[in-house]
């Protein structure tokens, strides 16, 4: 996936449609994939939150396009980012916006709302890249040829980022399992397939 970066900074129509018309699946998948289950944004809320997205890009003299660096991350990594959190932004807003002010003291010292329910697996496990992949198949329950057409890669690249995934968990349990240390830093840079 790529896009005509400085055309989308001069404001070409042209090329911001062409690159909208590239990303809106992948937008519209990151924002399902952060929102709780049972509270997935449908209709005018989605359009909502897949305009916030756009207008982010656009905002303070097109700060986010200049800053885009295709030599750091992929188009579909980067659009993926800037999606969860404006997703996250709003799930933020709502939820302070539907809490009663009497709730508001003992959410301070009060227990988290929800525990883990499931082995934490250390954040350096794995690549934000491989974290996507998974997401996707297994959260948001899309198939391999989906996933491929929103990240703009070949199935086989998303079957091989699934691939390495899973061995990079079954070594890490299996390590943990062991009574090896479990946390050691010793995974392969991301890939960038």
């Amino acid at each position: 996936m790529e896009f005509d970066q400085e055309a989308c900074i001069r404001g070409d129509a042209e090329a911001w449609t062409a690159f909208c018309d590239e990303t809106i699946r992948l937008v519209v998948a990151s924002i399902r994939r952060v929102c709780p289950s049972g509270r997935t944004p449908h209709g005018e809320d989605m359009d909502d939150l897949v305009q916030a997205v756009y207008i982010k890009l656009l905002k303070n003299d097109r700060r986010l396009l200049r800053n885009y660096d295709p030599a750091r991350s992929a188009v579909s990594t980067w659009i993926t980012l800037i999606a969860r959190s404006v997703a996250i932004d709003a799930l933020r807003r709502r939820s302070l916006d539907a809490r009663p002010i009497d709730d508001a003291a003992g959410a301070v010292a009060g227990p988290p709302r929800t525990a883990p329910t499931g082995p934490a697996i250390p954040t350096h496990l794995l690549t934000a890249r491989q974290q996507l992949v998974l997401s996707m198949l297994f959260e948001d329950e899309m198939d391999v040829a989906d996933v491929a057409a929103a990240l703009g890669v070949s199935p086989q690249t998303i079957r091989s980022t699934k691939h390495k995934a899973m061995e990079r968990l079954r070594a890490h349990f299996q390590a943990s399992d062991a009574g090896d240390d479990p946390t050691r830093p010793d995974v392969e840079p991301e890939d960038r397939t």
